[in-house]
């Protein structure tokens, strides 16, 4: 290792758990670690993360004050929609995917100055925060205390690859191997109080993610079933098949995000079947007060 990085491994009892490798394509993932137990019976891994240099350090906690810093208050009495993008791989696909669809979502839920991007990142000098541990729990926890519990909506859209136990990787070359957990996700929402959200998630094994986050209040979207990859992740396209699907295609033309979601399912069985694919099976979980509250949004919105 070169002298001046140092490698901080932190317990992670709660939320974040280390990746396993996953195949590019998104076809032939690894089988996950075995979990270890800690003394209060929960499960736990190490976040591996290198620091940067202390001048690229200091950027990168510039670039996140900066963007969280932009984000504008919640309006009395009026529906504001929050929007948080997150790239957690560093495959240039991911930020290409993250970046197109943070602006089709921005424009379909009139989000403007309420939405923020998180990168692994993608090639050339990074323009976006960095999609870490610390700074998704911190950008969660910042829009929660700008918004209200009770009259606004969060959406989060996160993109990556999946492991087969149901987690969503975390990965910078050289830098951070980690992944996120369904119910680690949902605990940080609800540590939060973040109530109002709907959640997408373009990832194989995405559908795991459902069980834990799903009520009333919440509307799940998901690529792929809990047993089942998702494609089109080679580093060199601009959009997974999900993500054209369906922001590209179906929210693009003019659908709803609901209505939109099953457009795209259509898509995606057309392009597995001509392919020879293994169907994703994409997954959703509607909560009637989420669904009421999306609605609002699109319509005021349009």
């Amino acid at each position: 290792m070169q002298a001046g990085r140092f490698v901080a491994a932190i317990l992670a009892a709660a939320l974040f758990t280390t990746a396993a490798p996953v195949h590019a394509q998104q076809q032939q993932p690894a089988p996950p670690p075995a979990p270890a137990t800690d003394p209060l019976l929960g499960q736990f891994g190490a976040i591996v993360e290198v620091a940067p240099p202390p001048p690229e350090a200091a950027r990168l906690a510039n670039l996140l004050n900066t963007s969280l810093s932009s984000l504008e208050p919640q309006r009395r009495r009026r529906q504001d929609v929050y929007l948080v993008v997150a790239s957690l791989w560093d495959d240039p696909v991911f930020e290409r995917e993250a970046v197109q669809a943070e602006a089709i979502l921005r424009q379909h839920l009139g989000a403007e100055g309420r939405s923020i991007i998180l990168s692994a990142g993608g090639q050339g000098q990074r323009q976006y925060p960095a999609a870490t541990p610390t700074n998704i729990s911190a950008t969660i926890g910042h829009v929660a205390s700008i918004m209200d519990p009770n009259e606004d909506l969060f959406v989060l859209f996160v993109t990556s690859h999946g492991t087969s136990n149901g987690a969503i990787s975390l990965r910078e070359r050289g830098r951070l191997d980690a992944s996120l957990r369904p119910i680690s996700l949902s605990a940080m929402l609800s540590q939060a109080n973040i109530r109002n959200r709907v959640v997408i998630l373009s990832a194989c094994f995405a559908g795991a993610f459902i069980p834990p986050l799903q009520n009333p209040d919440t509307i799940v979207l998901a690529a792929a079933a809990t047993d089942r990859t998702s494609f089109g992740c080679e580093p060199q396209r601009d959009w997974t098949y999900f993500g054209d699907a369906y922001f590209n295609r179906a929210l693009r033309e003019g659908a709803s995000m609901l209505e939109g979601f099953e457009r795209a399912k259509t898509q995606i069985s057309t392009w597995e079947t001509e392919q020879h694919l293994t169907p994703s099976n994409p997954q959703s979980a509607i909560g009637a007060n989420a669904a009421a509250m999306l609605g609002r949004a699109e319509r005021e919105a349009h």
